[in-house]
C-alpha cells in the first residue's frame, strides 16, 4: 500500500517582490539577479500575516473548491519553522480555525525544505498503521520575515507561499529514504530565534529583526546538495527496483536554479522530465514541491497516472525522497 496526493491548494500572498524593485535598491541589473537565481518574481507575506495564516488560506481553498467533509479528515500534519507560539502546538489552533472534527490527531512538524517529504513519510505511516484515514498536510514559511534587509542574495531567493494537500491511501508500494547530518547546522540557521540564543535588546537595536536573523553559508549549502542528492536519487531508485527510465516526473525541493540544473545534470535526468518553477514562486521552503506539484498539473505536465520522484533537501542539514504514483 501507498499514498495517494488527491488534492493540492496554495494560498499566494499579495505583495510581489520583482527583480526590478531588488535592482533598484541594490543598484544591480535585473539580468544579474535572475542570472544568479533563476528567479524573476518572489512573494512576500502581508504586515502581521505569519505561517499559520497562510497555511489557513491554503486549507480553506482545498476544502471550499473540492467540497471535501472536515469531519473526514483524522490526521493534521502543519510543516513549518515559524510557529505561532512555543506551546501550545500551532496545529491546534489551525484544527480550532478551519473548525474540523475533535477526533483529530494534529502535530507540528518543525521542518523546512526537505518537510514536504517528511510529512509525507509521517503521513504514509499512519495511513498504513490503521490510525488514520484521510491527511491534511499543510506548509508555511514566513522566511522573508527573517532576512535581513541589506541582504541582496537571501532577499532574491526566499518567498512566502502556503499550500494544502489530501493524501489517502493507495494500492501500490511505496518507499521512503531519509537523511541527517546535524553537523552542518550552522550553514543555514535562523540566529536569535529559540531557546539556544535567545533575542537580545543589543540585536534588536542593531537589525530590528524581532523574529531572528536567517543566515547562510551559500558554498557549503551548494556543495552538500550537490553531493548528498545524486547519490539520495540513487538510493530511492534502487529501493523501487526502477530506472530513471522509468520515472516519468522529476519533482526536487526549488533551491536555486543553478544548484537544481548541476543535480540534474550530476544525476543524468533528461530536461524534459526534470520540473522546475522556481522561476515565478522563489524558493518557498517546505512549499516548492506542492506548488511544482500543483503547477505541473495546471500546465499539463504532471497527469494523473504517472510515477514521480520526490526529492527534499537543506536545512538541518535534512533529506529525503520518496516515488510515488500521482
Amino acid at each position: 500500500m501507498g499514498i495517494s496526493i488527491n488534492h493540492i491548494s496554495i494560498y499566494l500572498p499579495q505583495t510581489i517582490l520583482t527583480n526590478a524593485e531588488l535592482a533598484n535598491q541594490f543598484s544591480v541589473t535585473e539580468e544579474q539577479i535572475f542570472k544568479n537565481t533563476g528567479i524573476k518574481q518572489r512573494y512576500i507575506s502581508a504586515s502581521g500575516e505569519i505561517s499559520s495564516d497562510m497555511a489557513v488560506n491554503a486549507a480553506e481553498i482545498l476544502l471550499k473548491n473540492y467540497e471535501i467533509d472536515k469531519n473526514s479528515i483524522d490526521f493534521l500534519i502543519f510543516c513549518s519553522e515559524g510557529f505561532d507560539h512555543k506551546g501550545p502546538s500551532t496545529s491546534c489552533l489551525i484544527q480550532h480555525r478551519l473548525g474540523l472534527s475533535k477526533n483529530i490527531m494534529a502535530v507540528d512538524l518543525p521542518y523546512g525544505c526537505s518537510g514536504y517529504v517528511y510529512g509525507l513519510g509521517m503521513a504514509n505511516a499512519y495511513l498504513k498503521s490503521g490510525m488514520c484515514q484521510k491527511v491534511l498536510f499543510l506548509t508555511a514559511d514566513m522566511a522573508t520575515t527573517v532576512i535581513h534587509k541589506d541582504d541582496l542574495e537571501l532577499k532574491s531567493i526566499f518567498s512566502d507561499i502556503g499550500t494544502a494537500t489530501i493524501i489517502t491511501k493507495a494500492s501500490y508500494n511505496d518507499h521512503f529514504i531519509f537523511g541527517t547530518d546535524g553537523s552542518g547546522y550552522n550553514n543555514l540557521i535562523v540566529d536569535h530565534s529559540a531557546s539556544r540564543n535567545p533575542q537580545t535588546i543589543e540585536k534588536l537595536q542593531e537589525n530590528n529583526m524581532p523574529l531572528g536573523h536567517m543566515k547562510m553559508q551559500s558554498t557549503e549549502i551548494f556543495v552538500f546538495a550537490v553531493k548528498t542528492v545524486p547519490v539520495l536519487v540513487s538510493e530511492i531508485l534502487l529501493k523501487h527496483q526502477c530506472t530513471i527510465e522509468d520515472i516519468d516526473l522529476f519533482v526536487f525541493h526549488q533551491a536555486s536554479f543553478f544548484m537544481l540544473d548541476v543535480i540534474r545534470r550530476k544525476c543524468k535526468i533528461p530536461k524534459e522530465k526534470f520540473f522546475v518553477n522556481i522561476e515565478h514562486y522563489g524558493n518557498s521552503v517546505s512549499s516548492t514541491i506542492p506548488v511544482a506539484l500543483l503547477d505541473a498539473q495546471q500546465k499539463g505536465v504532471l497527469k494523473k497516472g504517472m510515477k514521480v520522484l520526490l526529492a527534499g533537501f537543506g536545512i538541518g542539514y535534512s533529506w529525503g525522497a520518496t516515488i510515488i504514483e500521482y
